[in-house]
């Protein structure tokens, strides 16, 4: 029986312009009012991650959000943030040393509970910050950061082949034992605090609201959405994803652009 659901944002709750179709919105409030909270997990920042849990209405069951890729989870019930994981400020400053250092190649994105620190502007950031919400400001060294930063998000400005990857993979976790690296797609990175992933926010919220994470629902797309699906016991994967992400789920939803999440619940609900 499903007694939890958690869903990704980008590619499975929103649509390919960036919007929350209303079956979407409907099956999110229908399971939500038999008792079933419906939690975005999303790797958006906090505050952002807040707005869209709103649209699907869990301000108004007094439910949670998820953001930063499991590195803060909010309580509509408390008001407040129940768990944060942020990055300590001495290790933070020394990554952010090394990576604008690195190569001249890469984005970088210092997430914070408000704002998007940038190492400079980018064209393209244009459009992805329409759908985020989120004030934008641009570094020029970690100093210039005024909050603590939950996650580092690095991009490829020009795609490298599979061998550069790998190595400065290798360099990351050399210099950074106690930071993790996830690949989210060819060209996205995100670092974070070690064990902090969408799936440990998955249980740790499990844990605090005594839910068996067997008896939860976990619909998403991308390489960041794994650890959900190998945490919960009903992992679903929308058709919209790679390839090589299909093979970790128990249930393949239509695509975002056909309301794959409001299948999926409808899916699942009608089974409990």
């Amino acid at each position: 029986m499903i007694k939890i659901i958690f869903t990704d944002v980008d590619g499975t709750l929103l649509d390919s312009w960036g919007n929350v179709s209303q079956d979407n919105i409907n099956a999110c409030m229908k399971a939500q009012q038999e008792n079933i909270p419906v939690v975005v997990n999303t790797g958006r920042y906090g505050t952002n991650a807040l707005k869209v849990a709103k649209i699907i209405k869990a301000d108004q069951h007094h439910g949670y959000s998820i953001g930063n890729d499991g590195a803060e989870i909010w309580s509509f019930k408390d008001n407040k943030w129940i768990y944060l994981s942020q990055l300590n400020h001495e290790v933070a400053s020394k990554l952010a040393e090394w990576l604008l250092n690195y190569h001249p190649d890469l984005l970088l994105n210092f997430g914070a509970l408000n704002h998007m620190y940038v190492n400079r502007l980018y064209s393209k950031w244009g459009k992805w910050l329409e759908h985020l919400d989120i004030s934008i400001k641009q570094i020029t060294t970690f100093n210039d950061i005024e909050e603590n930063v939950s996650k580092v998000l690095v991009i490829l400005e020009q795609y490298w082949d599979s061998n550069k990857i790998k190595q400065f993979i290798t360099d990351f976790e050399t210099k950074f034992p106690d930071l993790t690296i996830v690949q989210y797609h060819t060209n996205v990175f995100s670092i974070g605090n070690k064990d902090i992933s969408k799936g440990t926010a998955i249980s740790w919220l499990c844990q605090h609201l005594k839910i068996d994470v067997q008896d939860a629902l976990a619909i998403g797309d991308s390489f960041n959405d794994l650890t959900m699906f190998e945490v919960v016991g009903h992992p679903v994967v929308m058709d919209n994803a790679h390839e090589a992400i299909k093979s970790y789920g128990e249930w393949i939803a239509p695509n975002n652009d056909n309301h794959g999440v409001c299948r999926a619940i409808e899916h699942y609900i009608s089974k409990s």
